[in-house]
């Protein structure tokens, strides 16, 4: 069942393909410039929702996982991938246990690398694979779960937003592929991809 991030997604894209491809498809492919702004917009607004998804998603998990250690004093896999992935070094040991300083204890450790994670999520920019990376290696999800037609989607789709935003119109309007064909075709399809996603980003924790 998907998650409520995933189905917020697909509800913000619906409008946002209703609110930006609101005009016909041209069969000739001949699309006026306010119709190529109107798609430039289009994407950049779909690139933003699925950014937002993976964070909120992320978030998601780093919650779940802090609750159950608060409520169990019990690491959960996400917990034990956060030491792993998020420690800056390892801790020092005193000459006796019960010398351990405030700042060693592992009570102390595991708030700092979920502090950690979070602030990953503050800084990230994008959804490429490199983001998918910071954002939920360090939870624990594994290479087979994150499908190879996504990564390849998710690396052309925001190569693809880059391209149009950090370039004048006069430069990217032309490069953009058929509105309806190719590009709500391609976020329809990055949409069916993150579901698949979604499934395994569940059994995180």
């Amino acid at each position: 069942m998907p998650t409520t991030e995933y189905n917020r997604l697909r509800t913000n894209i619906k409008k946002i393909t209703k609110g930006f491809l609101s005009f016909d498809k041209r069969s000739d492919g001949n699309y006026s410039w306010q119709e190529l702004m109107l798609c430039r917009a289009f994407i950049s607004f779909c690139h933003a929702e699925f950014e937002h998804y993976l964070e909120e998603s992320c978030l998601r998990v780093i919650a779940k996982a802090e609750k159950h250690w608060c409520r169990h004093g019990k690491p959960t896999t996400a917990i034990a991938a956060l030491l792993a992935y998020r420690m800056p070094g390892p801790g020092t040991m005193p000459d006796k246990p019960s010398e351990q300083s405030s700042g060693n204890r592992l009570a102390t450790l595991i708030n700092n690398v979920i502090t950690s994670q979070r602030s990953a999520v503050r800084r990230n920019h994008g959804i490429k694979p490199t983001n998918i990376s910071q954002l939920f290696i360090p939870l624990g999800i594994k290479p087979n779960q994150v499908p190879n037609t996504l990564e390849i989607q998710l690396e052309n789709f925001g190569k693809n937003r880059g391209d149009q935003v950090h370039q004048s119109s006069s430069v990217s309007l032309p490069n953009i592929r058929d509105p309806f064909d190719d590009e709500l075709k391609e976020v329809n399809y990055l949409l069916d991809e993150l579901l698949r996603l979604d499934s395994v980003i569940c059994q995180l924790r």
